[in-house]
């Protein structure tokens, strides 16, 4: 999956046009907050131990500054509150399509890719 066409609005939602044709809409406060990271989701260690993160209040009004392509599978994207570390794959960022018909195929909720 890759996307044909990428765009940011003035608000700051950020709208990717796959190949497919589907146009997937996100906001940038659930994106931010979907940040794929080891410091924001946690990480496998040593003989199986998780270290979980240290949970940072994200600001409702975070805006996207810099999106950058990661090879052929996935995006970059420096947000306003300065984080960086995240790389949402294609896949990744497919799964959290925020648009009305992607909603309603999953029953209006996302928890399962968290």
């Amino acid at each position: 999956m890759e996307p044909k066409e990428l765009s940011v609005s003035d608000g700051g939602r950020i709208s990717i046009l796959w190949l497919d044709e589907h146009k997937s809409i996100y906001s940038p406060f659930n994106l931010r907050n979907a940040c794929p990271c080891a410091s924001c989701k946690g990480e496998g260690g040593i003989f199986g131990k998780y270290y979980s993160p240290k949970k940072e209040a994200i600001s409702p009004d975070v805006q996207p500054v810099e999106i950058q392509p990661v090879g052929r599978y996935g995006l970059r994207i420096t947000w306003s509150d300065g984080h960086d570390l995240g790389i949402f794959t294609f896949d990744y960022l497919r799964a959290l399509c925020e648009c009305e018909v992607c909603q309603a195929s999953s029953g209006g909720k996302k928890s399962d890719i968290d």
